[in-house]
């Protein structure tokens, strides 16, 4: 048993993208909450307050996690930039990132029955608000394939992966500094492919990979303080959801709560050998791209047909039927990857 340290940061990116693409299921799955659901409501209710705590606060770690992830494995092992280097990573996310793009907002498009330019791009111009320190309201743009913003704005901070380089390397901890102001700020947040948060995330993995640091032994650094933080941060979002001050508390708890998500998986693969089957892994990229399309109501009205609908079924099945979904979508995936070899061969 060792401390969590030795332990390939590779391994924790691996084991943290499926668990990671849970929660954004949940995220999904089920809708927004009534203004009066918060933890000390009157009329307090089982049902509104799971959605509360998982589908609008501890979901809010997932993008951070992704998007660091992803800053820190574009530039691992670089010790030179040049324009070759660019053109390469550019061409190897043609494939990964581009194509899955236009494929499964395709897909959405052909399942609306529709079709717009739009759809690639702002198809849904309030899929997200929030509210910066001046009052106003930024919203959150999103294409035909809602959660697909994400990938979106991971293309476009790609092709100004030179400039982040070039920043990271002058400025380092004071291009952290002003960007972590500018991100809690919440001001100009969404910039259609250019969000804050993608900036911001894909920043701070870009930067803990340019500067050589061990991306989860330096989060260990400050692994108590962010736990702490966390668990402030994260009350204070079930006191103050639809409030105003709901989005500054939901932009710093993103940061510490990155933060202890990495730290965690780094303490629980160090207590155990287990680790979940790599075709599970793999299948997370599929499941993200997918789970808007195919929703599986099946599973649903099967559920409400079985055991009805009140307040506990309606937690329980909150709180189970996303799991089934995806144990679906596992599914799926496992059977494609078995006939792609087989038609291989």
């Amino acid at each position: 048993m060792n401390n969590g340290h030795n332990i390939s940061q590779y391994e924790i990116i691996r084991q943290l993208r499926f668990p990671m693409i849970v929660l954004v299921t949940f995220a999904h799955s089920y809708g927004g909450v009534a203004n009066d659901y918060s933890l000390f409501a009157s009329d307090w209710n089982m049902y509104e307050f799971l959605k509360l705590l998982i589908s609008q606060t501890l979901v809010k770690v997932a993008v951070p996690v992704f998007y660091i992830m992803s800053g820190y494995l574009f530039f691992r092992g670089l010790e030179q930039w040049s324009r070759e280097v660019w053109r390469q990573k550019l061409m190897r996310r043609v494939s990964t990132l581009l194509l899955p793009y236009i494929v499964w907002n395709l897909v959405m498009v052909l399942k609306l029955h529709d079709f717009s330019w739009r759809f690639f791009w702002s198809y849904n111009p309030q899929a997200g608000m929030q509210i910066d320190w001046l009052g106003h309201e930024q919203w959150l743009t999103a294409p035909a394939n809602m959660p697909l913003w994400f990938l979106r704005d991971l293309i476009v901070v790609s092709l100004f992966s030179p400039l982040i380089w070039l920043v990271v390397k002058r400025w380092g901890t004071w291009v952290m500094v002003v960007l972590t102001v500018v991100y809690l700020s919440g001001v100009c947040a969404f910039i259609p492919g250019l969000s804050l948060y993608s900036i911001y995330f894909f920043t701070v993995g870009a930067f803990l990979s340019i500067r050589q640091k061990d991306m989860v032994a330096t989060m260990r650094l400050v692994e108590m303080p962010a736990y702490v933080a966390s668990l402030l941060f994260g009350m204070a979002m079930l006191l103050t959801y639809h409030m105003p001050v709901f989005s500054s508390l939901m932009l710093a708890f993103r940061i510490t709560g990155a933060v202890s998500v990495f730290c965690l998986a780094s303490r629980a693969l160090s207590y155990t050998n287990r680790r979940l089957p790599a075709v599970v892994s793999d299948a997370s990229y599929f499941i993200y791209l997918a789970h808007y399309v195919f929703f599986f109501f099946f599973i649903d009205d099967t559920f409400f047909s079985l055991f009805g609908r009140s307040e506990v079924t309606l937690s329980i099945h909150y709180l189970l039927c996303p799991l089934l979904k995806v144990s679906l979508f596992v599914v799926v995936y496992t059977i494609y990857r078995r006939l792609r070899t087989v038609f291989s061969l």
